[in-house]
Order: C-alpha cells, then sequence, then structure tokens
C-alpha cells in the first residue's frame, strides 16, 4: 500500500472502499447484460432444484442481505489497512471472475408463475420485474454474503458473535435464492469456491510482498 493511501483518513478510506464494492459488482451485474442478447442462454436448474419448494416468505431474508452487506463490509474494511487490503482484493477479484463466467457460460432458469397478491408475493414480484433471470452462476447474493463472513475472520476489533451471526446469515441466504427461485443449485457451491479461491489467491500476493 503506498504512502498516499496510509495517510488517507480512516473513514474516507472505508467509503472509498465501500465504493469500489459497490461500482465494480453494478458494472458487473447491469454491465454483462448488453452482452446477452441473441446469446444462448443455458438452463442451470437440475433434477433437484425440481423438489425445491418456492416459499415466497424468504423474499425477506433475501432483501435484508443487502444493507447486512453494507453492514459487513465498513466493520471489515475499518478493521485495518492491511485487512481491508486483502478483503478488497480478493472481493473485487471475484466480482470480475464472475463477470468473466456470466459472459462465457450466460445461465438462465425457470420461475413460478405468481399468483395471489399477499404482503410477501408482491415483494417477490418486484423482485421479478427488477431482477431477469441472468447472470446467475456463481449467485452475487451467496458471494457478497460468503465476503462478509470471511472477511470477518481473524479480526480483532469484530466481536465473534458478529461472525457466528453472519456466518448463519450466509447459509439463511444460500435457502432464501433457493426458495425465492432466483437461482439454481449449482449456483451456491460456484460462489463460494471462487470466493475462497480469490481469498487464498489474496493472501498468496500478499504473503509475496513482504
Amino acid at each position: 500500500m503506498d504512502r498516499k493511501t496510509e495517510r488517507l483518513p480512516k473513514a474516507l478510506y472505508v467509503a472509498g472502499g465501500l465504493a469500489a464494492i459497490v461500482i465494480t459488482q453494478a458494472l458487473v451485474y447491469f454491465g454483462t447484460r448488453f452482452f446477452l442478447p441473441g446469446r444462448e442462454l443455458h438452463v442451470l436448474t437440475g433434477a433437484l432444484d425440481a423438489h425445491i419448494p418456492f416459499i415466497p416468505a424468504w423474499i425477506v431474508v433475501y432483501l435484508l442481505a443487502f444493507p447486512t452487506w453494507v453492514i459487513g463490509a465498513v466493520l471489515i474494511l475499518s478493521e485495518s489497512r492491511s485487512h481491508a487490503r486483502l478483503f478488497l482484493r480478493a472481493y473485487i477479484l471475484a466480482l470480475l471472475l464472475a463477470g468473466l463466467i456470466f459472459l462465457l457460460w450466460p445461465g438462465t432458469m425457470a420461475r413460478p408463475q405468481l399468483l395471489g397478491d399477499g404482503f410477501f408475493i408482491r415483494l417477490t414480484r418486484l423482485i421479478y420485474e427488477a431482477d431477469t433471470p441472468t447472470n446467475l452462476c456463481p449467485s452475487l447474493h451467496v458471494l457478497s454474503s460468503f465476503f462478509c463472513w470471511r472477511g470477518t475472520l481473524g479480526c480483532r476489533k469484530i466481536p465473534s458473535w458478529y461472525s457466528v451471526f453472519n456466518l448463519i446469515f450466509l447459509i439463511l441466504v444460500c435457502f432464501s435464492v433457493l426458495f425465492v427461485k432466483q437461482h439454481a443449485l449449482i449456483d451456491i457451491p460456484v460462489a463460494i469456491l471462487l470466493g475462497e479461491a480469490t481469498v487464498r489467491v489474496s493472501l498468496f500476493l500478499d504473503s509475496r510482498t513482504k
């Protein structure tokens, strides 16, 4: 990390890191969609996916993931400059690789017809209308939740209960993306493996500079 970065006020450094994550994720998620028209989309659902029920109430967990990511990223970026560097490098690399997968192997899946007008159905309908069933594998929902847990490991300022909470929430997010039919089963392990792989790469690169 250069001296100019080291002299940045902590709040500005954290805000800059958070902005880098948000901008990269937005560019990957929305930018890759410009290349989808006319492309063959691969159906990602398999035999096991057909046995997973549609439970619209899980849309609450799906939506709660967004503020959880922001809070988690701010806390992790506030831990130390060295830890923030490792976290940012791994996270952004994972997002860029996810975008590459979206381009090379674009996937899709069928979603259920939303019947009724209940509260959870209305929330799910809003998500379906705003989010087409593309850019599925790896699941960015799972990937982001993974980093909010993985980034807390080894932190001294973040209490252990918060790390446990993020692990539990990661598991809940995995269930939510399946139960609201936003993702297929394959999208989950690919996201976790990609996240862990980029963490290892970031740790390796950091060790080479010491």
